[in-house]
């Protein structure tokens, strides 16, 4: 007779943000079996639904950039959606060395898998370190900020 084990839904996002915060190539398999099959995934650059999808793209993220880190600063539970809190670091040879804070939100299903992962973060700031493009966003930027005068 096997054992079941109940986790809370506190515990199920605290084991998520973990996860993340320790991401490797060799650990995205223990990522996928924290997610439902059919996981919906989207930040400023991606939207897709499935499991293999979402973890194509954790692959994709290691094979083009280097020296990848998440930094968790916070875990939030409200019902059964997650936030989090952190930093991205990463390198790749266009850009160089970046970093980017931002929120993810996490929808837990009934049954304790992440059912959706939504990654809010200013694209803009990895955008400003690509050659060409980096000088016309540096300059919106200027332009749209505040200048007290």
């Amino acid at each position: 007779m096997s054992e079941t084990i109940n986790l809370t839904d506190t515990e199920i996002l605290n084991n998520y943000a973990s996860c993340l915060a320790r991401l490797q190539p060799t650990t995205i398999s223990a990522l996928g079996e924290l997610v439902a099959d059919d996981v919906l995934f989207s930040d400023p650059f991606n939207h897709v639904q499935g499991k293999a999808a979402f973890l194509g793209i954790m692959e994709e993220m290691f094979r083009q950039l280097s020296d990848v880190r998440f930094e968790l600063f916070e875990c939030q539970l409200q019902g059964r959606t997650g936030y989090l809190y952190w930093r991205f670091s990463a390198a790749s040879s266009l850009t160089g060395a970046f970093s980017a804070e931002g929120v993810s939100r996490i929808c837990l299903s009934e049954n304790g898998l992440v059912i959706s992962h939504q990654d809010f973060w200013d694209a803009s700031i990895l955008m400003q370190e690509f050659p060409l493009l980096g000088r016309v966003i540096r300059y919106i930027r200027k332009r749209a900020a505040y200048r007290s005068e």
